[in-house]
């Protein structure tokens, strides 16, 4: 079995993702990541958000 963590990003944002001492993972707008925790499950996350500019391209 294993606990599940969905991480969303809504709006013009961008998040970064670090869970424990792995690499850290971009979400972009409008995606979803999970992470998988096996049991017993114990993580720490660290989430920041960017703005991203939507004009920009």
């Amino acid at each position: 079995m294993t606990t599940t963590v969905k991480v969303h990003v809504n709006g013009n944002f961008r998040a970064t993702v670090k869970q424990d001492d792995r690499e850290p993972v971009e979400i972009n707008p409008g995606e979803e990541r999970s992470f998988y925790l096996p049991h017993p499950a114990s993580s720490t996350f660290s989430i920041t958000e960017v703005p991203v500019d939507s004009n920009a391209g």
